[in-house]
């Protein structure tokens, strides 16, 4: 199924059934400036919405701060509930994953990406927002093995926070969609902490087509774990559901990526998975994610349907 979003055109040729829905989008003064800058990978984007989006403390959000999950100084996760929340109620939990390039980032910023994990509360869902340990001093599969750690955690303690321990959603963002990504699909590496795991939104995952011409920070020289191919045809037998989403003004590399997964596996005779997805249109690499709470709902909208899908 390939997804489009406030009248955006779907990200290839229809290959599957094509669901069309319209939800409020990107106001004009900032899809201006989305347009402007074109296919950047810029903190500074940040500043486009961030007078549309609160930042904290808020008034109506709870947050349990640096809760460890892990013994490195790293696995550090902070949870965020709705002050309305009704006692003894379990909800849905939302596992946000930062990006960074693999080497950088943070589960707090100015306001990005606590405004995730709090329109997850507002949403009828407990949000956690993690910290893990990063490249190169953490290689492959150091991210990975962080967040299954996260998630065993979230299995055991996440109860006391209102949050259903056996109805977990993975959302990551550029490096972290990738370390969801192998998560999910390198089903060998997990453990039973899989189970409680209902479906793991991917954002602009970085899989691009041949390897750089120096090592990776954080996969090295493999191949078969970096480049789009082989990470395609994992994520075709992957048994946990996957929606993806990347940006209009996403660089060229994230387009091509989603359109190759369309292609693979959402075409006539194509097996496997075929995940949702969605293109954001007036959006980039930045702004995708620190929309997320505003008016704009061309992502939250369709995510939020999918979620209560699962």
């Amino acid at each position: 199924m390939v997804l489009a979003a406030c009248g955006s055109e779907p990200v290839a040729e229809p290959v599957a059934e094509i669901e069309v829905t319209q939800y409020p989008g990107v106001p004009e003064e900032q899809a201006a400036q989305v347009r402007a800058a074109g296919r950047v990978i810029d903190p500074a984007s940040y500043a486009i919405f961030a007078p549309l989006v609160g930042a904290p403390p808020y008034a109506d959000v709870t947050v349990a701060e640096a809760v460890a999950y892990g013994s490195d100084p790293a696995q550090i996760l902070d949870i965020y509930t709705a002050n309305t929340a009704a006692e003894g109620e379990r909800r849905p939990v939302l596992l946000f994953v930062h990006g960074g390039g693999f080497t950088g980032g943070s589960r707090q910023g100015g306001y990005y990406p606590q405004n995730i994990t709090a329109w997850a509360a507002r949403n009828g869902m407990v949000g956690v927002n993690i910290d893990y340990r990063l490249a190169p001093g953490a290689p492959w599969p150091a991210a990975r093995d962080d967040l299954a750690r996260a998630i065993a955690w979230v299995g055991e303690h996440i109860a006391e926070y209102g949050g259903d321990p056996d109805n977990i959603v993975l959302w990551g963002h550029s490096a972290g969609a990738n370390h969801v990504a192998d998560y999910v699909t390198h089903a060998g590496l997990q453990g039973p902490e899989a189970a409680r795991v209902k479906g793991a939104l991917l954002l602009s995952p970085a899989y691009f087509a041949a390897v750089g011409e120096a090592p990776h920070a954080y996969y090295g020289t493999d191949a078969t774990l970096q480049t789009a191919e082989p990470a395609i045809a994992r994520l075709g037998a992957a048994t946990i559901p996957v929606m993806l989403a990347h940006a209009e003004y996403d660089p060229e590399a994230f387009e091509d990526f989603a359109r190759a997964v369309s292609a693979r596996l959402c075409g006539d005779g194509a097996g496997g998975q075929c995940p949702p997805i969605l293109r954001l249109a007036d959006h980039n690499h930045m702004t995708e994610g620190a929309s997320v709470g505003s008016v704009d709902q061309s992502l939250t909208g369709p995510l939020l349907d999918w979620i209560r899908g699962l």
